[in-house]
């Protein structure tokens, strides 16, 4: 009985497919055959066939001699006499063999040729200035992929200008680099501290970056939304109704309220009723260290957010860098009352927060149980009065 899909006989395509899959798609083999990491040469079996075999599908044994016999490189082909059991003798391809790089992408074809001449082209630049960039290339080839050589010229440019603490008190984008745009530099840091490192003998790294070898200043990241929600508050803050800081200003920055109200998401937080001597933090999502802040210790801290998986994960960040904060509309109340407007979470964080206190804990385990059939209540899903009458009691009672 003919086979529908035999185990012998691999064809020129199948065999290209497998290559292409494990040297050129892979970039972890790619970058390692690059670097002379993978032995050469590369031996791929062709599975020849038995006697029996060729008799079971002598259809698939003619095809399979014919596309070897006709391949172009032949050379890479390994050929054997083979006397095959009721079949007699036989003249048989048994291994592609290449024997070097070069071998490599020739048989990976004209695309791929172009593509690694593009790379060659791209790096020679670099390569002239620095031969021992070689494996910093090779291990940054996504970004060289992105680059062309007068980019590649312009990075040999940037390395000649930068030295150590030259940007003392400033920002990365704000240093004096002539004819440099210094936002090509701020795109290409990573490459750009690698071949740093190789000049000056791993002194990037020891500095702990580029930024603190150079002296410069961190960008301002993380941020979030404050909004005073009295009068008072308003009025300490320069009468501004709504104001963004960056976490590091907030860390600093003691803000002019007893109560700090902290929400997740922005829309719940633009919705807030007015509270007294109360201000509101919000949008930061998972961005919770500022609540580490040594002002914050003097407050009364209230923090609400999704009752989700990943929102009761964000709730034990918080509570870690915080752990006097109060929890609100976050409970086992609240998702009973209003279980009827939850939503699903596509995408759930399993393990236990680690500093959800029994409750929390309790709340966590139910989302993950099933017991309703969804297990993600938004904030933007409660009521304005339940939240106003639970906002008040927190200021009330606690």
């Amino acid at each position: 009985m003919t086979e529908l899909s035999p185990k012998w006989g691999k064809l020129p395509a199948e065999v290209y497919t497998q290559i292409k899959k494990r040297e050129w798609d892979h970039p972890k083999h790619l970058k390692e055959r690059l670097l002379n990491q993978r032995q050469f040469p590369i031996e791929i079996s062709l599975l020849p066939p038995s006697g029996n075999q060729v008799l079971d599908n002598m259809m698939h044994f003619k095809n399979f001699i014919n596309q070897w016999d006709k391949y172009p490189q032949q050379e890479w082909i390994n050929w054997q006499e083979k006397t095959l059991n009721k079949v007699g003798q036989q003249r048989i391809p048994t291994k592609l063999i290449l024997k070097n790089r070069t071998e490599l992408f020739e048989f990976l074809g004209p695309e791929v040729q172009q593509e690694v001449h593009k790379w060659e082209k791209t790096i020679q630049p670099l390569m002239i200035f620095e031969k021992r960039f070689y494996p910093v290339l090779i291990n940054h080839l996504s970004t060289i992929q992105q680059l062309t050589v007068q980019q590649s010229t312009s990075i040999i440019s940037i390395l000649k200008q930068l030295y150590p603490f030259m940007g003392t008190g400033s920002y990365l984008r704000t240093l004096p680099l002539q004819g440099i745009d210094t936002k090509f530099l701020e795109n290409n840091k990573v490459l750009i501290s690698a071949l740093l490192d190789v000049l000056h003998n791993g002194a990037i790294t020891k500095a702990g970056g580029l930024l603190n070898w150079l002296g410069c200043l961190e960008s301002t990241k993380g941020w979030l939304m404050v909004k005073p929600l009295c009068k008072k508050a308003q009025s300490a803050l320069a009468e501004l109704p709504i104001l963004q800081m960056d976490q590091h200003t907030l860390m600093k920055y003691e803000l002019p309220a007893n109560n700090i109200l902290v929400v997740e998401n922005i829309q719940s937080g633009l919705a807030l009723p007015q509270l007294p001597d109360s201000i509101a933090v919000f949008g930061g999502g998972n961005n919770v260290s500022w609540l580490s802040a040594p002002w914050l210790k003097q407050k009364k801290v209230g923090y609400w957010g999704d009752i989700d998986s990943w929102g009761l994960k964000i709730l034990s960040q918080a509570k870690m860098h915080c752990p006097h904060i109060h929890t609100l509309m976050m409970d086992e109340e609240t998702l009973y009352k209003y279980h009827k407007s939850m939503t699903k979470e596509l995408e759930s964080y399993h393990d236990l927060p680690a500093h959800l206190n029994p409750a929390e804990k309790k709340v966590f385990t139910i989302l993950q149980s099933g017991k309703y059939d969804d297990n993600r209540l938004e904030q933007e899903r409660l009521p304005n009065d339940y939240i106003l009458t639970k906002l008040q009691n927190w200021l009330s009672n606690y």
